[in-house]
């Protein structure tokens, strides 16, 4: 049977999807409000008011058609509704006529409204736009920048939603809009709670409505009437709380505050506090970032990182070991030489322009330049520069922070301008802020990873909980980085892995910033122990052992003197006593020498007791010493079991690549089951490779264990190597990586899991670089791994881009990486690798020769203690 077409069908949106919206995409009270400020700040407006009554109650009149209103009457929270005739009188009963107008009265408690003096809409505009869900007259094209308001300002909204959002706030939304002083004002207002009653969105009532505009008002007024859950805003404080929560999110920072807001709750004026330049002065350390044009090349971008650290930073009173150090460094010549010390640090290398000011408002400040290049990721994924933009971190000591002049306060005592400290909105603000034009972009949680430093072994670096910072987006710049419907955050694109690959380095640069100065102060302190230019305790087990032995010793010498004393002491007393028992002229005297050496006997007596319990200490010293000795073996059973985590990860990332191939290969084996035996023989034999793979890497671990650790072999160096690469051959192949081995080699009695962890880590660290150097073009050359056996160890070097010359001085030191993400080192494997080589008198280098970039590149492996004379 032929179907009719229907011309009249067409696609409707359910009412109920407005709920959801309203309920899903704004998280709380303060981002419905912000989205209302948002508003503001895009139509001009100077600044805008939030008033907030909780008691009052009134009515507002719609007029209507039965039609139009009828059947929308359910009560919400803290609304009523009545249906009356044109009479004013109450209707039991639906009219008989649709179109006959009634009165709908709603009866509402509790009102917000956010007022601005903006451009304001006309009635064109609110019938077009503002009613319009997701109309939205500042969208731009996909990918390009917004127009400019008259002043200038880019607008922060597009999505046309953001009303939505009242819908967390109350029942009934009215708007009275005038786009100047003469115009009248365009009404128009309707009802949350009707959504649930209309079938489909087209059929939800909205009154609409022309007043005379007898207070001469320009802009826009947006009001909230009948609030949902009264009691909470009634709360006490809740006029304090509301206040702080949009104080994170409205111009949170002086620095970059842009449009002033006014709140008012139950008659209650409160003005949004920010974190005031004044309050960021008590920072004992400050980091300044620009991503900005390269003067150099305009086509360009670089990153400009700038630290400044107080001296209060570093004469801490926290401790009594912190006293000692400060004292010995600040209190002889005011830290001149720790300046002079820093001068020359190695671990300072990197940041190519260092300032020291002994007197001035900033102790140390460190400059750094990142490239571009610098910054793309080890997976080759894409990114977009995100466009220039500014940021800043302020590192605080949160339970004393001190005035400009480094001594300590309480944080509530004034500061310099006589401005009071904030502590809740400090510790409201601590975490790294996204701003757009002032207003806070909300992000989940630690979002940039601020905690990681507090589980990398590090001690030094930035913390959640201590640290306020921002970042400076603009509409205008970083147009490319498009938040989430849900003003949860970016869109997770390219731009957006961009500006996290930025933002990322402003972290490390930070924190390994602050981390290398607070160990130069350290470096130096100790430096000045070993040198005995100060006393105090320098930390080392076996010279604190040293001292003790030689404390007891003086100790136990001491006690036989005293017994030796007290004897003599006694043979006199026994003298004069016989002496005095006869009698004579001398009686008298001789009785008051007798006290005197009853008294000294006693004295020696207690002096020898306590010097002989003192004593029994050293027999307590022998086992502690031997307790040290074992820790000392545990130390290093501490390295190998860190090497071998760190090859376990490296063995975790190939397991994933072979993992992945077998997945591919097993599904083209579903695909080409239908063909014939013939046809998936290839890919059965390319999971066999795989599964060999991975059973000769999981080898290579196994000998690391604890169970291997304690037996030294004869090892044959050549063998040891060709066997390590024979296992991991597929690895290299896939990653076009070429092994090169020369020389003879030599043979060497060793512990064979510590020889594997080192050789393993240094490998690992040529592949890595290998890889790094093609990602980011920085090396054309063919990938290579050379390693050169000598009579006295090995050598190995790679085809990659070479040591940074600003890491060469430090890089076998603990917590020293050149990678560009801590997740992809830590600053560990070098270290490990010299422990574990010092364990056995053997030691690492990195050789004088250079590479067709001025790069060293070779690395030198000593294992002459270790060789097996013939």
């Amino acid at each position: 049977m032929a179907v009719e077409p229907d011309q009249e069908a067409e696609l409707k949106v359910g009412a109920h999807v407005l709920v959801q919206l309203g309920s899903e995409l704004v998280t709380d009270v303060e981002q419905a409000i912000l989205e209302c400020v948002k508003n503001a700040y895009d139509a001009d407006a100077p600044g805008c008011k939030i008033d907030i009554d909780t008691r009052e109650a009134g009515s507002k009149l719609e007029i209507g058609t039965v039609d139009k209103y009828w059947g929308f009457n359910s009560p919400s929270e803290t609304v009523t509704v009545e249906m009356l005739g044109k009479d004013g009188q109450l209707l039991a009963a639906r009219p008989d006529t649709g179109d006959a107008e009634i009165i709908r009265r709603l009866n509402y408690t509790g009102r917000i409204t956010i007022e601005d003096k903006g451009d304001g809409l006309d009635p064109a505009q609110l019938r077009s736009s503002w009613l319009v869900i997701s109309r939205s007259s500042k969208r731009s094209a996909a990918g390009s920048q917004k127009s400019k308001t008259k002043k200038g300002r880019t607008p922060l909204g597009d999505k046309g939603l953001g009303r939505l959002g009242s819908m967390k706030l109350g029942d009934i939304l009215r708007i009275e809009t005038a786009t100047s002083t003469a115009a009248p004002l365009a009404v128009a207002e309707f009802r949350w709670a009707d959504c649930e009653a209309a079938r489909t969105v087209d059929q939800i009532p909205v009154f609409m409505d022309s007043l005379p505009n007898d207070e001469r008002f320009k802009g826009t007024r947006v009001s909230v009437f009948g609030l949902r859950d009264l009691p909470e805003w009634r709360r006490k404080d809740r006029i304090v709380e509301i206040t702080r929560s949009l104080a994170r999110l409205i111009s949170p920072f002086e620095a970059t505050s842009t449009f002033p807001v006014g709140i008012t709750l139950d008659g209650h004026d409160q003005s949004l506090i920010s974190v005031t330049d004044e309050l960021l002065k008590r920072a004992v350390a400050e980091f300044i970032f620009e991503w900005k044009d390269d003067e150099a090349d305009s086509a360009k971008r670089i990153l400009v990182a700038t630290a400044r650290f107080r001296k209060s930073l570093f004469t801490s009173e926290r401790s009594r070991k912190n006293r000692e150090r400060t004292a010995a460094v600040f209190g002889r010549d005011r830290g001149a030489g720790f300046a002079e010390a820093l001068k020359s640090y190695g671990r300072l290398k990197p940041y190519r322009e260092k300032h020291i000011d002994l007197d001035g408002a900033w102790f140390v400040e460190l400059k750094r330049t990142y490239q571009w290049s610098d910054m793309q990721l080890d997976t080759g994924a894409a990114l977009v520069d995100p466009g220039p933009f500014s940021g800043a971190f302020y590192f605080f000591h949160l339970d004393k922070l001190g005035p400009e002049d480094g001594d300590i306060a309480d944080i509530d005592a004034p500061a310099a301008a006589g401005i009071g400290i904030d502590r809740q909105l400090l510790k409201d603000m601590t975490g790294i802020s996204i701003l757009r034009d002032g207003f806070r972009v909300r992000s989940q949680g630690d979002w940039l990873g601020l905690s990681q430093s507090m589980t990398s072994g590090s001690t030094y670096g930035m913390r959640v909980d201590n640290t306020v910072g921002y970042f400076a987006l603009t509409g205008e710049q970083n147009y490319k980085l498009v938040e989430k419907s849900d003003r949860e955050g970016f869109v997770e694109d390219a731009a957006y892995r961009g500006f996290m690959q930025v933002a990322k380095y402003c972290r490390s640069f930070a924190n390994e910033s602050l981390e290398q100065v607070r160990r130069a102060l350290d470096d130096y302190y100790k430096r000045l122990l070993s040198s005995g230019e100060v006393t105090g305790n320098d930390g080392s087990p076996v010279n604190t052992f040293d001292a003790l032995e030689s404390g007891i010793k003086s100790t136990e010498h001491a006690r036989d003197d005293a017994g030796r004393i007290a004897a003599e002491l006694q043979a006199d007393l026994d003298r004069l006593e016989r002496e005095a028992a006869v009698g004579g002229a001398n009686a008298e005297a001789a009785g008051r020498a007798l006290i005197v050496a009853n008294r000294a006997v006693a004295a020696m007596h207690s002096v020898q007791i306590k010097l002989t319990d003192g004593a029994r200490a050293g027999a307590n010293l022998v086992r502690l010493r031997q307790e040290f000795d074992e820790k000392d073996e545990q130390t290093i059973a501490l390295f190998e079991s860190a090497a071998v985590g760190l090859s376990a990860r490296g063995l975790a990332h190939e397991l994933r690549t072979h993992l992945t191939e077998i997945r591919q290969r097993t599904s083209a084996i579903e695909q080409a089951s239908k063909a014939g035996a013939s046809a998936f023989l290839p890919h059965l034999r390319a999971i066999r490779a795989s599964c060999t793979a991975i059973s000769s890497a999981a080898a290579l671990i196994d000998p690391m264990l604890p169970r291997s650790r304690s037996v030294k072999e004869t090892i044959a160096l050549r063998a040891f190597v060709e066997d390590f690469f024979k296992g991991r051959s597929s690895i290299y192949e896939r990653a076009g990586i070429a092994i090169r081995i020369t020389g003879t080699g030599t043979t060497v009695r060793a512990n064979r899991p510590r020889l594997t962890q080192v050789f393993d880590n240094l490998v690992r660290n040529s592949a890595y670089w290998l890889r790094r150097g093609e990602v980011t073009g920085q090396v054309k050359r063919p990938k290579e791994i050379m390693v050169h056996l000598t009579a006295g160890g090995f050598i190995v070097a790679d085809s990659g881009p070479g040591v940074d010359p600003d890491y060469e001085s430090s890089l076998f030191e603990i917590f020293v990486t050149a990678k560009p993400e801590r997740d992809t080192g830590q600053g560990l494997g070098l270290f490990i690798v010299t422990e574990l080589l010092r364990a056995d008198g053997c030691e690492i280098s990195l050789l004088p020769d250079r590479n067709e970039d001025g790069r060293l590149y070779r690395f030198a492996v000593n294992l002459r203690p270790l060789v097996v004379r013939a």
